[in-house]
């Protein structure tokens, strides 16, 4: 669907100290302290949204009009100010431990804090669409989570989450070289290390499917194309934003975690690899959604 792009009155995001309450859980730094993450977090945003065709999901909301709007895990807001701009008549309500950076807002566009791992801070059935990207991978229990996102849905509306499997990132099909494999192993292990599961991308369909409320889910998996090896072309896009993202992280994370295996040198080794344009590295990512049952 095309993106609909009205204009609204915005209003300023006010800079905030950095929240601690994330550290334990999310291993990135938060988007609103960190300019650079902020830039991250919105290149991956474009780039997803290109693949998108423009839309917010690769669902097909060309006849759907949504009151109410709520993206869990905001981050640097990118995905709520495009719901906020494609539907100016809506509520649209983020929410993230770490509030949106400073950056122009629409006005309909709503931020609050919440620990996802507590109960949400909302009525059931309250919201037209859900959306969550790349926000189950990082919490505890983020089954759990998404279970209790889903009894947020309205009859009739919408559940977006989108969550990698980096299990099954490879290189041609067969295991990753030896510097990608220990830098992507120690992240992985890192993010389980903190009760979260990296690659709960590949049960989205089982945990989507156990809902009788849903009429209507569909899980699509992606084999991302990282070294840009496809001839699709905006499959290849999607890949070499993915590998521009990967390359900030490797950037980032030796600062933080080199006690957990990711030092300077594996970081090195990693990038090496990445950037050798004989490999066909891919990685399998799934962008799922689902709509309940109209009342």
């Amino acid at each position: 669907m095309p993106s609909r792009v009205c204009c609204v009155a915005t209003k300023m995001a006010v800079p905030t100290t950095t929240n601690d309450e994330s550290e334990d859980t999310y291993a990135f730094q938060p988007a609103n302290g960190v300019p650079k993450e902020t830039a991250r977090l919105d290149e991956l945003h474009a780039g997803i949204t290109e693949f998108f065709g423009g839309g917010l999901s690769l669902a097909d909301l060309s006849n759907f009009k949504p009151s109410r709007i709520l993206e869990i895990g905001s981050g640097s807001g990118a995905w709520a100010i495009q719901a906020a701009r494609t539907y100016p008549e809506a509520y649209v309500q983020a929410i993230d431990l770490n509030p949106i950076p400073p950056r122009p807002i629409p006005s309909n566009l709503h931020w609050q804090k919440a620990d996802i791992t507590q109960p949400f801070p909302f009525e059931d059935e309250s919201f037209d669409i859900v959306h969550a990207r790349l926000v189950m991978m990082h919490v505890p229990n983020g089954e759990d989570v998404l279970r209790r996102a889903v009894r947020l849905v309205k009859p009739g509306g919408w559940l977006f989450v989108e969550d990698p499997d980096d299990d099954r990132m490879l290189d041609g099909g067969a295991p990753l070289p030896p510097g990608m494999a220990a830098f992507v192993g120690s992240w992985l292990r890192i993010v389980r290390g903190r009760g979260a599961e990296p690659s709960i991308g590949r049960e989205h369909g089982r945990i989507l499917n156990s809902f009788t409320a849903f009429e209507d889910v569909h899980v699509r998996k992606v084999a991302i194309p990282i070294s840009g090896k496809s001839h699709d072309p905006a499959l290849k896009k999607l890949g070499l934003t993915w590998k521009v993202n990967m390359v900030r992280v490797a950037a980032d994370l030796p600062q933080r975690f080199a006690a957990d295996g990711i030092t300077e040198e594996v970081a090195q080794q990693h990038l090496s690899e990445l950037q050798d344009t004989t490999r066909n590295i891919t990685t399998d990512f799934y962008f799922s959604f689902a709509r309940k049952h109209r009342a």
